[in-house]
């Protein structure tokens, strides 16, 4: 029943169909309240009892679809348990409908909030229609489980997570042990991962918070998770945000300490983390551009607390000199020259089609010194990882021109940017390198600063 539901509501209709069939795309409902002011139209007649009967809904009288809710559309009376709410139509019958979503939804589902209603023709159910919308200053899907579908066809259709190797394969609904997680999926380097998919509908001044309804299966499954990260699986959990008026996630803003707790412990174990915001409209939802995520513990905000300015961040790495060292070729510095270019080229070390050269380590987290057996144990798992992933590296160190502090680290060759920061990110680190033929970039891991440019050369012996 949830699969085919799921089909009718992603399918696009027909060319000259209503949108979903039985219900026309001007058919709307209710009476007006102070919240939403619409003009008056004519009310329809009633509503269609099974689909084998012709639909009493008039055709639309144009091919426009509505951007907004107008006097027309169904509205929410009340919520008699999780899955069904009372709605008003048009022409002022009471009916009730499955609602596909069991968060609590206080902030959503307002009396007198315009709703979109869906018909089913299926004989066994109690309800005759399906809640698939509600206005919220824009369309909001409420499918909770149609998250997992847009995601799995993002993936099947070449899209990436980012921060991940490329998937080549998407499987949904596989079985492990005693969980069932929404998608196993092959990754280009050959390793098998597995990606849990949350919704999420609420949002307000464009920050999504995490769900504030309990879930003890949703917990479970991030724990579950964790535990295979921990063991060495590539696992992800994807938030789908599903409106489009939002840009953030936000991992501290209120919401259920249980969730909050859980996604913390799953990322502190391993878990990639990402999420998305929808394009969503009357009748489709698609999966929308990728989310900044908010956790409240930027790196240069932890520096800064713990008494570094930003100035002085700055000017640290900004003097920073990098030493490239390849096997048999010696080692080269880069020195950074402020307003100039780089020679046009790259070192000779590197290999001849370079373009790009991404030098990241995993020592000293967030600026925080550690012992040497400890930074060595991270730049370890540091390689590890690059190796996993496919990626070439030379050996690059990070270095005080004076050599009063020196980080060793790797230079990514042609390394995805959006997948280098989101690596080093997970070793915590506040920034890496970016070397080209003219410039020397330092790129924050953390999105809000610009980052700074520099010409370079090489240092003399």
């Amino acid at each position: 029943m949830r699969s085919s539901w799921l089909t009718c509501h992603l399918r696009p209709s027909p060319a000259g169909d209503p949108p979903l069939r039985g219900w026309s795309s001007d058919t709307t409902v209710g009476s007006a309240t102070p919240r939403w002011a619409f003009p008056s139209t004519r009310a329809s007649r009633r509503r269609p009892r099974q689909s084998a009967a012709p639909s009493p809904f008039p055709a639309p009288r144009t091919t426009t679809v509505p951007s907004g809710p107008t006097a027309a559309h169904p509205r929410f009376l009340a919520r008699d348990n999780r899955f069904v709410v009372r709605a008003e139509l048009p022409d002022g019958e009471v009916v009730r409908a499955y609602l596909p979503n069991t968060a609590r939804l206080h902030d959503l589902l307002i009396p007198g909030a315009p709703l979109r209603l869906a018909p089913t023709d299926d004989p066994a159910r109690r309800t005759a229609w399906t809640v698939t919308r509600v206005w919220d200053g824009t369309w909001v899907a409420l499918a909770a489980d149609a998250a997992s579908a847009l995601v799995a066809d993002h993936l099947a259709a070449g899209g990436r997570l980012t921060g991940w190797p490329a998937i080549t394969e998407v499987r949904r609904e596989v079985a492990h042990g005693r969980h069932r997680l929404d998608l196993e999926v092959m990754l280009a380097d050959g390793r098998r991962g597995f990606v849990e998919v949350k919704s999420l509908s609420r949002a307000k001044d464009r920050v999504a918070p995490l769900s504030s309804t309990p879930s003890s299966r949703g917990v479970d499954h991030l724990g579950a998770l964790a535990r295979l990260a921990q063991e060495g699986t590539p696992t992800a959990v994807a938030f789908v945000v599903q409106r489009d008026d939002v840009d953030v996630l936000d991992l501290t803003a209120p919401a259920d300490p249980a969730w909050q707790a859980a996604v913390g412990e799953a990322r502190a174990a391993g878990v990639h983390l990402v999420a998305f915001a929808c394009e969503v409209d009357e009748h489709d939802a698609r999966l929308g551009r990728e989310l900044e995520v908010r956790d409240g513990s930027s790196a240069l905000a932890e520096a800064i607390e713990h008494g570094r300015t930003p100035r002085s961040l700055a000017a640290a790495y900004a003097g920073s000199v990098v030493v490239l060292r390849a096997d048999g070729q010696g080692s080269v510095t880069i020195e950074p020259v402020p307003d100039a270019d780089g020679p046009g080229h790259l070192p000779e070390l590197l290999p001849p089609e370079t373009r790009h050269l991404y030098v990241i380590t995993a020592c000293n987290p967030r600026s925080r010194l550690l012992s040497q057996a400890e930074n060595a144990d991270r730049n370890r798992r540091l390689v590890a990882e690059l190796e996993a992933r496919g990626l070439r590296w030379v050996s690059a160190d990070g270095s005080a021109p004076d050599g009063s502090w020196r980080e060793p680290g790797y230079g990514i060759v042609d390394g995805d940017p959006a997948e280098v920061l989101a690596l080093a990110r997970r070793f915590e680190q506040l920034a890496v390198f970016e070397l080209t033929a003219t410039r020397l970039w330092v790129r924050w891991t953390d999105p809000g600063p610009a980052p700074i440019e520099q010409g370079w050369r090489i240092a003399v012996p």
